[in-house]
């Protein structure tokens, strides 16, 4: 059988859209800000069910999608220079010297080859930023340093606290959002209950204390963050070959817990230096801005709302995308001779549905450094993949700001419409008792 000719690689024509999605892929914030307006502040206003109800979402969204920005474009560069400077590692707090902090944690573990890594990222700016000498500004601090776990360890001290401060400034602003607009709809309308059911609740609940409610949003907001950098540090710093089993059960999961970051250093890196991985959003995510929700609730209907609301939103914004990435990407495949799962296709073949459900497409990024692919089939991948990429993201969106409301909303109605029976009832019955004893006393009289 006579091999497959791969053609010399040319420019890909069709760049725009693919290095439009391959950028929106590698950045969660963007991603996420897609979502946000498409899927959660647009829709989910329409599927209102009053306008202070959309009124409360539009602000939560528009600011959210704001403040999501400031961090990454305006703080975190602040944050990468400050503590690469306090460390000793940089000796200013300018210059090409701070992108130190881009090289990926999987060569800060102790066993990685420090240097291999300072000199890839240096090449990866050298070849993106030509002129500026960077692998000689990285090798100057490895030589000051003269000592390869040293400077791991001082590089791994200034992202735990890069990642502690970022997880609390995001997890912060992320906070302070439902309490914006909920002070907003107080002051407006004089109600401290849930909007979505202020044409349907007959009466308002007891007004609940905002003051014990803002010091366990604090405290859910400072508290996992350094917990969680801390941990993430640890177990970068985890020989895997040192682990002794644990017998313990609290022991066992945490040993796991480092295990998993120590096998997938990947996750925790800040692509740029500045945007967060999937993991470490998901990670502010579960730890502090859903706990934080439920705590601010105005009333126990928007409580289960808010629960039910953000426990669909990351199934779907993580989940969802998953699945219809997944499934999307491996019917291309199949049907349109494309090469966008990231998997060998032979032992693909031999797995079962449910151990193929695990894969992703490529990364678009690394698509460009492909080499066993023919040109015709790599650019029918981008353009494909591209596409499938943006369907899988629009179906998402779609789902989670039309779909997921609506299915709150009955939820809503049916809870509140139960209430008002009882209180109804309640009422009915006072009355009953009242005539009953005006009657007697009448009688009496």
């Amino acid at each position: 059988m006579q091999a497959e000719k791969i053609s010399p690689k040319t420019p890909f024509k069709g760049f725009s859209i693919y290095n439009a999605t391959a950028y929106v892929q590698n950045h969660t914030l963007i991603n996420r800000g897609i979502t946000t307006i498409g899927g959660s502040t647009v829709p989910q206003c329409v599927m209102s069910n009053n306008k202070h109800e959309a009124t409360e979402r539009a602000i939560m969204g528009s600011i959210y999608f704001v403040a999501s920005y400031l961090t990454p474009i305006l703080l975190l560069p602040l944050y990468n220079r400050h503590f690469l400077k306090n460390k000793g590692i940089t000796k200013t707090l300018n210059g090409i010297a701070q992108n130190i902090i881009q090289v990926p944690k999987r060569f800060l573990t102790p066993n990685a080859d420090l240097q291999k890594g300072l000199m890839q990222t240096a090449q990866k700016f050298d070849l993106k930023k030509g002129g500026q000498d960077y692998k000689q500004v990285f090798e100057e601090i490895y030589r000051r340093y003269n000592n390869p776990a040293k400077l791991k360890k001082d590089l791994l001290s200034v992202h735990e606290k890069i990642l502690a401060t970022d997880f609390v400034t995001t997890a912060l602003m992320w906070i302070a959002l439902p309490w914006i607009a909920t002070e907003y709809t107080e002051k407006k309308t004089g109600r401290t209950d849930f909007s979505g059911g202020f044409e349907l609740k007959k009466t308002q609940p007891v007004k609940e204390d905002k003051k014990k409610k803002i010091f366990w949003n604090a405290v859910f907001t400072l508290v996992p963050g350094v917990i969680f950098a801390k941990t993430v540090t640890k177990g970068l710093s985890v020989d895997l070959k040192n682990i002794k089993p644990a017998t313990n059960i609290f022991s066992k999961a945490y040993q796991n817990l480092l295990t998993r970051i120590a096998k997938k250093p990947d996750n925790y890196d800040y692509i740029s230096g500045t945007n967060m991985s999937k993991t470490i959003y998901a990670a502010i995510w579960v730890l502090s801005s859903f706990p934080a929700k439920i705590i601010s609730a105005r009333d126990k209907n928007e409580r289960r709302d808010r629960a039910l609301r953000d426990v669909g939103l990351f199934t779907m914004f993580f989940g969802g995308d998953f699945l219809l990435n997944n499934l999307t990407g491996r019917f291309a495949d199949k049907f349109l001779g494309t090469r966008i799962m990231n998997v060998d296709r032979e032992k693909f073949a031999k797995m079962n549905f449910f151990e193929k459900l695990k894969f992703q497409p490529k990364n678009f990024r690394k698509l460009e450094l492909a080499k066993d692919m023919p040109q015709n089939i790599l650019n029918k991948t981008k353009n494909v993949g591209a596409g499938l990429y943006w369907f899988s993201l629009l179906t998402n969106t779609a789902l989670i700001g039309f779909c997921l409301p609506k299915v709150l909303n009955k939820i809503l109605r049916k809870n509140i419409e139960e209430e008002n029976k009882k209180i109804f009832e309640t009422t009915n019955q006072n009355s009953q008792l009242h005539t009953s004893e005006v009657f007697k006393q009448f009688k009496n009289s």
